[in-house]
């Protein structure tokens, strides 16, 4: 899918979606839609309105993976090329778009991670959204700790846990959000003895982006908190990389029309409460900082603006 909007200023947006692709499914398991349409509502409507031409591919059954890198520059090289020739055909000049910037989200976040760190790289800035890849090591030692500590407080054989109690204290610390989001913990929870037992080769990123990168994560998100801010914290140089975390907000948005594919599979195929998936829907909105970090991004490839520094927020609230 490529929009070239009526007034275009010449430069093109390529997003990454998350998982692996193929269809969108509503809470009730209905298909709505294709992965190729996932950050329309995050970023692709958003940026098209303001003038950039915004691309994206399903990439049905490739994940975060090299594989997954090695399509979206393909298609990236597509879309430009495809814009060149729409410009010629509509009487304009026959250009190609001035700049790019690649926006991922999740596992498209970890494909952005890779191209952010990519030289050389096409792209002119780079968006992480709830980004994988951060920091394996953190990764694996998260994973390690949930398989251990997940059985101590899942709610189904230990229901009436306190919040207060040191087992969950301790799973808290484990995966990095607070035991304020403890409704969420089930969907990773469930999860974390087939993760620890994952094998194959690893690569780790190498924490020095190429390009000015920014990154929009929730301090609730329990899929890729604690990597998200070992990468903050190994990046150089450091003036080429800015972390904003959202406070409450989930590894989705509540606002975000993908959500609905996590609550299906945590509610019907998975059998987890319905509370679990009511949580995941009750999030609430990163959206606002995506676009803002984006428009920070723009100006700090084109103008050489410099964003705010690292930051913590509440929901809707500016950057400082």
């Amino acid at each position: 899918m490529l929009r070239v909007p009526p007034t275009w200023h010449g430069s093109l947006v390529i997003g990454a979606h998350g998982g692996s692709g193929g269809d969108a499914v509503d809470r009730s398991g209905k298909v709505y839609a294709t992965s190729e349409t996932a950050l329309d509502d995050v970023i692709g409507d958003y940026a098209f309105t303001n003038g950039f031409a915004y691309a994206s591919v399903d990439r049905d059954g490739i994940g975060g993976t090299r594989s997954g890198y090695a399509l979206t520059m393909e298609f990236a090289e597509l879309a430009k090329r495809e814009v060149r020739l729409r410009a010629s055909r509509s009487g304009g000049t026959a250009s190609s778009p001035t700049r790019m910037y690649i926006v991922g989200l999740s596992a498209g976040g970890g494909i952005t991670r890779m191209i952010a760190e990519g030289m050389p790289t096409p792209f002119d800035g780079a968006l992480i959204i709830a980004g994988a890849g951060g920091d394996v090591i953190t990764r694996m030692d998260r994973q390690q700790r949930m398989a251990a500590l997940w059985p101590l407080i899942d709610p189904r054989p230990h229901a009436g846990l306190s919040d207060r109690d040191p087992k969950v204290v301790s799973y808290s610390e484990a995966i990095g959000t607070p035991v304020a989001a403890r409704r969420l913990w089930p969907y990773t929870g469930a999860s974390a003895a087939n993760a620890a037992r994952a094998t194959g080769p690893v690569e780790n990123s190498t924490a020095k982006p190429s390009i000015p990168t920014i990154e929009v994560v929730g301090t609730w998100d329990d899929l890729v908190i604690r990597e998200v801010r070992a990468y903050r914290d190994r990046v150089e140089p450091k003036d080429r990389h800015r972390l904003y975390q959202v406070e409450g907000v989930w590894h989705m948005s509540g606002d975000d029309d993908g959500v609905q594919g996590f609550q299906y599979t945590a509610e019907s195929r998975m059998k987890l409460g319905k509370d679990v998936a009511d949580a995941m829907g009750e999030s609430p909105s990163y959206i606002p900082m995506v676009r803002e970090a984006f428009d920070y991004l723009v100006r700090w490839a084109e103008k050489g603006t410099a964003p705010p520094a690292s930051q913590t927020v509440k929901p809707n609230q500016k950057l400082r």
